[in-house]
């Protein structure tokens, strides 16, 4: 049953990790994020429903949260008045092998799109039970972010690549200041995913979901990818340039009226990315593997109905409820209006929570 009435009760029990603004280093933030990751399933939902009930949102979405405010980019545009993202189209979202990657038999799932289109979100709305989230970000200076015990705590795939073959990239800014770009950046991302498909072969227990713009900057072949599942944001590069500014708040507000000027260079190299998304788009489109949908007030409302019944699932958890849960699968298996993705990640959440009580 529910042991705290406010927050500052939460936060001291040893058993719970709860991330909140006072937190305003990225290291800080990423060693209380490990805490969060190694708790069992049940401290998480703990966790997660105080986090919730108190801050508005759970561990993972305030985890997002504060990293991309922590961000060295993230610069404040209050006073620029962008256009309605409405008017901008975007093309639908891509899945390509959804149903495989959901039943387990391709375990790997890569995720691309525009910076800021909303990729983490779709791979936020994923995870679960024994699958590891990797944004290709963390990949450079992770030296400076992660020891390698907190990397074995974070993710067993990146921490077993700088241990063995990306051992060269565990780096941190002062090394990077002597490394030429050609053999760091140039070549990081590319060996990692390769690394990633070969390791997710041999550790078929566990699902793996690798996000980030890199996958089609750095390889212009899609088919490399073709025996994996496939997901392709379709915000438009647009949009998807307004959502990122938004949201890249930089606590420098002098920095404003020169990060404006640069949007109008930045464009020209967003209409390239769109080429490349596009080779990606029209080499999945065709496959019967692969489905859309539109991003929509729909979608969005799925995606609300999804986190609303995670957090109904983690309250009844705290308060013991076992009919609760079952209530809430029922009605998950008999919604004739629900995608399959949200179907299937409201039975999974059930069907974990039910055993763990």
């Amino acid at each position: 049953m529910e042991k705290y009435t406010d927050l500052e009760q939460a936060i001291r029990d040893p058993s719970l990790v709860i991330i909140t603004e006072d937190i305003t280093d990225l290291k800080a933030l990423n060693k209380t994020y490990i805490r969060y990751r190694v708790l069992l399933k049940k401290q998480k939902r703990y966790s997660d429903y105080y986090s919730n009930k108190f801050l508005g949102h759970n561990v993972p979405e305030m985890y997002a949260r504060l990293k991309e405010k922590l961000s060295p980019e993230y610069v404040i545009f209050e006073d620029w008045q962008l256009p309605s993202e409405t008017l901008i189209v975007s093309e639908p979202d891509l899945y390509y092998r959804e149903e495989s990657f959901n039943a387990g038999d391709t375990n790997i799932c890569f995720i691309l799109g525009h910076s800021g289109s909303g990729k983490s979100k779709m791979a936020r709305a994923l995870e679960g039970d024994e699958i590891d989230h990797i944004e290709l970000d963390d990949l450079l200076l992770t030296k400076d972010h992660f020891t390698m015990e907190e990397l074995e705590d974070y993710s067993d795939m990146l921490c077993s690549f700088f241990q063995g073959e990306g051992a060269k990239y565990y780096i941190g800014v002062e090394e990077r200041n002597s490394i030429p770009k050609e053999e760091y950046e140039d070549i990081v991302f590319t060996d990692f995913v390769r690394y990633a498909m070969e390791y997710a072969k041999q550790h078929r227990n566990k699902k793996y979901i690798i996000e980030g713009i890199w996958i089609y900057l750095y390889f212009d072949d899609p088919s490399l990818f073709k025996d994996y599942a496939v997901f392709i944001k379709g915000t438009s590069f647009l949009k998807s340039k307004i959502r990122a500014m938004k949201r890249e708040m930089q606590r420098d507000k002098e920095a404003l009226q020169d990060r404006k000027e640069m949007f109008g260079r930045e464009v020209r190299n967003y209409l390239l990315d769109e080429d490349k998304i596009n080779r990606y788009r029209s080499f999945f489109s065709d496959s019967p593997d692969t489905i859309f949908r539109e991003e929509s007030n729909e979608a969005a409302k799925q995606s609300e109905f999804m986190v609303n019944e995670l957090n109904s699932i983690n309250e009844c958890v705290v308060n013991e409820d076992m009919d609760g849960i079952r209530k809430i699968m029922k009605n998950a298996e008999e919604n004739t209006e629900l995608s399959n993705l949200v179907k299937f990640r409201i039975i999974n959440e059930c069907g974990s929570a039910l055993m763990g009580l």
